[in-house]
């Protein structure tokens, strides 16, 4: 893929120093099963009794041991357990890259993977996903094409889904440009349901310099048929800029963002700091308003990040991220913008807000400041809920001195800005990005009538960060979903989880205590199990099995849950013994190795209080020896216990 090849090169220094793309989006639907909100309560109002709640962390992508980098989501306005995800993963028949959706039905428990034949040919990148006014899923990635003579050329790819993203219509092909960013008019005015695409391109411009200039696409039929691209905004052979993530105001106007950059190297090599400005449309992306700046990001010395990144260092900055409530009384059209920079040393999660629609931004603040002097701070990503609550996410590498791994961190506002509440960790196991998944390279060729040319890439080497930015969206109930690349098993794979901020009313608990009767009862036909990929090492024997707990009833169970081991013997193999493998249970809670076996599931549900309907648990992974290195068939039988709640 030539054109992304040569803008990571262009962009190396920019895009160690620079942030992510997430359009959040929301509505007033509720969901089915879940309301983080009680409908009277303004969180705004209430900041001394918010607290931030992490479930279980959830293994999205399940198509093999392959690394998948630069992660975008979003979440049907229509229906809240609908959400759409997107990443580049490594699994094109050669191992090179080709962009995949992931499409859950269930509020994030439960992914489905699509991926696409013309992509899966030639190739793809950039992956962007949103949905429509009426809950029609749009996917775009850039792919090689074929233009009219037969070269090779990068094109815009539009994909259209009518079936919440489980399958996808033939897709839409626009003009050759790079870091396509796709938003949604989810506003009540004149051009609500219009779809944009912000695009960059370049061109020769005087003097031999090149113009870097930013386009939006619109359309106005449901994505199906896009105009454009409309000139936005230019770098006028003096800057290189590049688009970052679009937001709509509530009377439909449409906020462009974007950041320039030193894009010839000798001034590269001495540059210290971006801009990051904003042009606007107030007509439906037909004409747009001068420049106008929000801020600086500095970033680190290049000569050191290259040596850095040599060295295997995968802490770098990305473009600056926005944000805009639309719906709370208190903060209406604030907008929010969050970066890393490294302006304090080592890089920080800085953010800003505007109350007058970008004219003036408050005085970049650090989201998270009390941590240690070496530790980093990278890859940020913000979103507003629905009742004006703001959330930022982001990797930090305080957990390692080593700085040979990240966790995911979060953190909310309920002042619009003014201040955030404790961060809190969300992911449950540290990532480690250097590793054999990660640096194994992939190969691809380009040909022309003269040679061809072979380009070997790693995903860490290309993505040291896990791409150019992750993802984040809100769904109708107020629940924030993060979506990041996670490097728990070596390789980078996507996770998710939810996170609901959340007040506990003293109404609340006079309900609780009709319902005040716990009772421990056997879960088994009311929950199922779900297991993620399973590892073996033949030379110790130890497999790892990790499995998860599925409420597949009606009704919500709590708390602490067991597991215990019933039978080591499968009823299948009586009078058959000598093909039975009978395992060692290695970790069990209780110590035993065999029969009555148990495991200790009380901390599966992370902060939340019960197993909902359709919910799943984080993974508790089962140590298991197997009897000899080729016995590794075997029969647990399983007995499965919880509590419910009934009035006294």
């Amino acid at each position: 893929m030539k054109k992304i090849y040569f803008g990571f090169l262009i962009f190396f220094l920019f895009l160690w120093n620079t942030a992510p793309i997430l359009f959040s989006k929301n509505s007033h639907k509720e969901t089915k099963k879940f309301s983080a909100y009680p409908s009277d309560i303004d969180l705004t109002t209430n900041p001394g009794k918010t607290r931030i709640l992490v479930g279980p962390n959830i293994l999205v992508s399940r198509d093999g041991d392959i690394p998948h980098c630069e992660l975008m989501v979003a979440s049907n306005p229509k229906d809240p357990e609908n959400l759409l995800g997107a990443a580049i993963t490594y699994t094109r028949p050669d191992g090179s890259q080709v962009c995949k959706t992931y499409a859950s039905v269930d509020c994030g428990y439960t992914w489905t993977d699509s991926a696409f034949r013309e992509q899966r040919d030639f190739g793809s990148g950039d992956p962007q996903v949103a949905f429509g006014l009426h809950g029609t899923a749009y996917f775009s990635e850039l792919g090689w094409i074929k233009d009219e003579k037969g070269r090779s050329r990068m094109g815009l790819y539009v994909y259209r889904s009518e079936d919440a993203g489980k399958t996808w219509q033939k897709p839409s092909l626009l003009r050759s440009c790079d870091h396509p960013q796709l938003v949604v008019d989810q506003s009540y005015g004149k051009y609500a349901g219009r779809v944009y695409i912000g695009v960059l391109y370049t061109s020769k411009y005087k003097d031999a310099e090149v113009e870097y200039t930013v386009g939006v696409f619109r359309s106005d039929d449901d994505g199906r048929t896009f105009i454009g691209p409309v000139d936005a905004t230019s770098g006028g052979g003096k800057k290189g800029i590049n688009v970052t993530n679009m937001l709509i105001l509530s009377d439909g106007t449409l906020f462009v963002p974007y950041s320039d950059f030193e894009y010839k190297d000798e001034k590269r090599r001495t540059s210290k700091f971006s801009t990051f400005w904003f042009v606007t449309s107030s007509d439906g992306g037909i004409s747009f308003s001068i420049p106008t700046k929000i801020h600086d990001q500095y970033y680190k010395d290049f000569e050191k990040a290259v040596n850095d990144w040599k060295n295997g260092d995968f802490v770098s900055g990305t473009f600056p991220e926005y944000a805009i409530d639309l719906y709370s009384k208190a903060y209406r059209d604030r907008l929010y913008a969050t970066w890393n920079d490294y302006r304090f040393g080592s890089t920080r999660i800085l953010y800003s807000f505007s109350s007058d629609r970008g004219k003036t931004w408050s005085q970049p603040k650090q989201v998270n400041p009390q941590i240690p002097d070496w530790a980093s701070q990278y890859q940020p990503m913000i979103a507003v809920n629905n009742q004006g609550v703001v959330g930022i996410m982001w990797f930090d590498t305080r957990g390692s001195k080593q700085q040979d791994q990240y966790h995911l961190y979060f953190t909310a506002s309920v002042d619009g800005g003014e201040s955030f509440l404790p961060p809190v960790q969300v992911s449950s196991e540290s990532s480690f990005p250097v590793n054999k998944g990660n640096l194994t390279p992939s190969a691809s060729s380009q040909g022309t009538n003269k040679s061809i040319s072979v380009s070997i890439w790693s995903p860490f080497n290309h993505f040291p960060q896990g791409g150019d930015y992750m993802g984040m969206t809100v769904d109708s109930n107020g629940i924030f979903h993060p979506f990041w690349t996670d490097s728990r098993s070596g390789t980078f794979q996507v996770w998710t989880s939810q996170i609901r901020i959340n007040i506990k009313e003293e109404k609340e608990k006079s309900k609780e205590k009709a319902f005040n009767k716990k009772i421990k009862t056997s879960l088994n036909g009311k929950v199922g199990f779900i297991f993620d990929p399973v590892t073996y090492d033949p030379k110790t024997q130890v497999m790892l099995v990790p499995i998860r707990l599925k409420n597949v009833s009606g009704e919500a169970f709590f708390g602490p849950f067991s597991l215990k081991v019933k039978s080591l013997s499968d009823p299948g193999y009586v009078g058959h013994e000598e093909w039975i493998s009978i395992p060692q249970i290695l970790n069990a809670s209780n110590g035993k190795n065999g029969v009555d076996a148990e495991f200790d599931y009380s901390s599966s549900l992370r902060d939340f209080e019960s197993l909902e309907p359709g919910a799943v648990s984080e993974a508790i992974r089962w140590k298991i020896m197997c009897p000899m290195p080729t016995l590794t068939s075997f029969y647990i039988e399983i007995e499965v216990t919880g509590f419910v709640y009934q009035k006294e």
